[in-house]
């Protein structure tokens, strides 16, 4: 991947960010960190409703259908990283440890549309 390619793509994955947080925020939920780094990883939003916490993966893609699905969607890895690091953040905010958890990948296709997939993580944990 070229720097070019490299910044496109970087671009296009902070404005996804940018347009599920918006539409996260308009169903009322708030938001509490972007971007939240540990040392077992990242997750791009993590969002909070009263007694409840939204962990978010965000992903970009151009493809308009789900065939191509599975390449786009986070492997086992990634999925165990972002596992660890909300582990991470309620070990750093034990109140919250309490509230009702989802993981959810919010994948996003051009012309802002967004599929929330809820049911992604269920192997993980």
């Amino acid at each position: 991947m070229t720097r070019k390619q490299r910044q496109t793509a970087e671009k296009q994955g902070r404005m996804a960010e940018h347009l599920v947080a918006f539409r996260l925020r308009c169903k009322g939920w708030r938001m509490l960190q972007s971007r939240y780094r540990s040392a077992y990883g990242e997750i791009d939003l993590i969002m909070q409703k009263p007694q409840r916490l939204l962990f978010v993966e965000v992903k970009y893609t151009s493809q308009t259908d789900d065939d191509a699905l599975e390449q786009i969607l986070p492997a086992s890895r990634q999925r165990r990283r972002i596992y660890d690091t909300a582990n991470y953040f309620l070990s750093v905010h034990p109140a919250m440890s309490l509230y009702e958890m989802r993981f959810v990948v919010a994948l996003v296709r051009p012309y802002g549309r967004i599929r929330f997939i809820e049911d992604h993580f269920f192997d993980t944990i």
